[in-house]
């Protein structure tokens, strides 16, 4: 598309318009030149007064007494937008004064640019994107023309720059191992690659793991994002048995980039032992076992409570599980929790990726007796409820992947 079809269009508000009370108090709209194609003061209909947002941009219900109102305007507006792209900042707010549909194309330069820019997990206020794109402001932010001519740098300038010193990446071919003792790697099974975000590493980053039980994806983000953002990649827990069972133990695991060309990217998977103290265990260490279930079993919580797959079950029928253990152990003057507690006694492993001795020993070293989920179940008389051969199934066939993997 060419600069030409751009424009850039901004408001000033009564206020949020959360509600859809408020109203148009100026507008202002430029070409891609930054020739001004309109710029005026709005009258409102219904509002006549606005405190906390003429605290922000100053117009006050005298200055627009006389000015036209949106809807005497709404012909030239349209007129000047015709066949062009709308490019505002933030532009679900403004475009949520006009009716839908009313703009042919709109662009939001916001979400854009938070898109492009490497050091922010937010969306930016206008001012911040436009002073870190060395913008020279000419008059005061919060007033329509003012803002429109900061979003034309944004969109013109300030992206552009940013998409040159990162470009798409030609190639997403990602390889990554996690080096286990004697130089043995084992490769990491990648489901998703997002190169947007990769686009953005540099050699020697150390991106981070980060799972929740009740999904199946281990996420991937780039350094120093959070909250979603900055996400590279996922991988499941189901085909990369043995890094889940470094997370699922506590350790920290990140991914060490060590190599970016136009061939790919080359990672190591790092893992650094967890704070807490682990002891080292064999997967065929049998001194580590099961404790006997008695009427403890009452007081208990279901740790470990990930690792769920089609192979056996659906978190709907754990979840009715859940209750039918609450509804028993307070029938024998019990508690069910949802976590661990201090008045729980016995910790039930669901993760069929802890059945190994080093994931009952942690829970034994956190003071609790320990079982399993199948074991429980069937104490409690709820076999029915679950698939236990399918469960016992899995269970085993994840020991076997991930002792040949040692």
């Amino acid at each position: 598309m060419q600069q030409t079809d751009y424009i850039f269009l901004d408001t000033e508000t009564t206020g949020l318009n959360h509600d859809g009370a408020d109203e148009v108090l100026e507008i202002a709209i430029i070409d891609a030149s930054g020739r001004t194609l309109l710029n005026t003061l709005v009258r409102p209909l219904s509002k006549t007064e606005w405190p906390q947002a003429q605290a922000v941009h100053g117009i006050r219900p005298q200055d627009v007494i006389n000015a036209p109102t949106l809807e005497s305007l709404l012909p030239k507006i349209a007129a000047i937008c015709a066949n062009k792209t709308v490019v505002c900042y933030n532009a679900p707010f403004d475009a949520g004064f006009f009716s839908r549909g009313f703009f042919s194309e709109i662009k939001c330069a916001m979400r854009e640019f938070a898109e492009i820019n490497p050091d922010s997990n937010s969306w930016l206020k206008l001012a911040d994107a436009a002073s870190l794109t060395n913008y020279q402001q000419s008059g005061s932010f919060h007033r329509a023309l003012a803002d429109a001519q900061a979003c034309r740098h944004i969109w013109l300038i300030g992206i552009p720059q940013l998409e040159q010193e990162y470009p798409p990446l030609k190639n997403t071919n990602v390889f990554a191992a996690l080096i286990l003792d004697g130089d043995e790697s084992i490769p990491i099974i990648f489901n998703q690659i997002f190169p947007n975000q990769i686009r953005f590493l540099s050699v020697g980053d150390q991106c981070k793991f980060w799972m929740q039980d009740d999904l199946e994806e281990i996420n991937i983000y780039r350094p120093r994002t959070v909250g979603g953002y900055g996400k590279i990649a996922t991988c499941t827990k189901e085909k990369n048995p043995v890094l889940f069972k470094f997370l699922s133990d506590g350790h920290k695991v990140k991914m060490q980039l060590e190599q970016k060309s136009d061939d790919g990217l080359t990672f190591t998977v790092l893992v650094q032992a967890s704070n807490r103290i682990i002891r080292s265990v064999k997967p065929t260490d049998s001194s580590i076992a099961c404790s006997p279930i008695d009427n403890e079993i009452f007081n208990c919580f279901i740790a470990e409570r990930s690792g769920m797959c089609e192979a056996i079950g659906a978190w709907e029928d754990f979840r009715q599980i859940e209750a039918e253990i609450s509804q028993r152990c307070k029938a024998q003057g019990g508690r069910f929790y949802k976590s661990s507690a201090k008045g729980a006694k016995f910790a039930i492993i669901f993760s069929p990726y802890a059945h190994d001795p080093s994931g009952i020993l942690k829970w034994i070293e956190k003071g609790y007796k320990v079982t399993t989920f199948d074991k429980a179940l069937i104490h409690f008389g709820l076999e029915e409820m679950w698939n236990i051969p399918r469960y016992l199934a899995h269970v085993e066939a994840l020991k076997h992947d991930f002792e040949s993997n040692l």
